[in-house]
């Protein structure tokens, strides 16, 4: 169906379809670029598919008679701001955040508006992320900047909203009120459905295998080792430590050791301070003390929950 125009009309028709069909040239460039980046780097690609297209005349014509307009050229432009649309379907809502920030940030993007219908869905229960951006675009002898409307969504909102679309299709909109409250009770499944699989996957990124932490466990204790080693000239071992109590058998009560200890170690320390250098002034465990020595060779595996910061 071909919109009611004078030539005229139909000839500037013609060049605002060129526009049109640049724009999601542009958008669309922009997006696979961004999506090869994410494989490259990350390993992961947050946009599973892209779609795109104009909106058919019949569309544009029924939507200017529904808001009373004129239809003329300049009216469409002006007051219809989905006639070049990209749909880009996501794995989980938090890429479609990302995707959207990403694209806010490219420097020849302006967003003209946000629509979030994921924090605040529609009544009927359809969600999704909407952006209103212009681009512009580069002419033999100007340059326009020309609209496009950006839908983000996961895999299952774009589901619910392919069937809700041709369910509403076959009743012109008016589907009977028991119809309409079960799709909105798929709508809410499908939320949950999406809060669950962000949960999972966020537990799958910070998952480690027992012999992962274990062996984590055994670098980082190492690691202390050695940094005490730099800085102090020695380290205690923490297997005589604990073999040092065995054989005490707890001869005093705790306090009386501790008590003991202390003074033990402030003797041995100060007799021996030919063996500890200082830390340097750029040296990074300045901040340990002697207490912290103690206090490994009270508790054995002491070191391995205290967090050591550059000096």
């Amino acid at each position: 169906m071909e919109l009611p125009m004078s030539f005229n009309e139909e000839e500037l028709w013609g060049r605002t379809l060129l526009l049109y069909n640049a724009a999601l040239l542009e958008i669309g460039t922009k997006l696979e670029i961004l999506n090869n980046e994410f494989k490259q780097a990350h390993q992961y690609n947050p946009i599973e598919h892209i779609t795109s297209r104009i909106k058919s005349s019949q569309s544009i014509a029924k939507k200017m008679r529904h808001n009373g307009r004129e239809l003329t050229v300049e009216n469409i432009v002006k007051y219809i701001n989905d006639i070049a649309g990209i749909r880009i379907i996501c794995s989980f809502t938090s890429d479609i955040y990302r995707i959207a920030d990403l694209i806010a940030k490219q420097s020849d993007i302006t967003v003209l508006k946000v629509k979030d219908y994921i924090v605040n869905p529609k009544p009927n229960g359809y969600t999704s992320y909407h952006m209103i951006v212009s681009v512009p675009i580069f002419l033999s002898n100007e340059v326009i900047d020309t609209k496009v409307e950006i839908q983000i969504r996961t895999i299952a909102m774009d589901f619910w909203a392919s069937l809700e679309h041709k369910i509403y299709y076959k009743f012109e909109g008016h589907a009977p009120d028991h119809i309409t409250r079960e799709l909105k009770e798929c709508a809410d499944l499908v939320s949950f459905l999406d809060r669950k699989m962000v949960a999972i996957n966020e537990e799958v990124q910070n998952y480690r295998a027992p012999e992962q932490e274990e062996g984590r466990e055994v670098y980082l204790t190492n690691l202390i080792k050695e940094r005490m080693k730099d800085a102090y000239g020695t380290v205690i071992d923490e297997k005589s430590a604990i073999e040092e109590v065995k054989e005490s058998e707890y001869p005093l009560s705790y306090k009386e050791e501790s008590t003991q200890k202390i003074n033990e170690e402030t003797h041995s320390i100060s007799g021996e301070e030919e063996n500890w250098r200082p830390v340097e002034e750029d040296g990074m465990l300045k901040v340990i003390t002697e207490q912290v020595i103690k206090e490994k060779e009270r508790t054995p595996g002491f070191l391995s929950r205290f967090s050591f910061r550059k000096a």
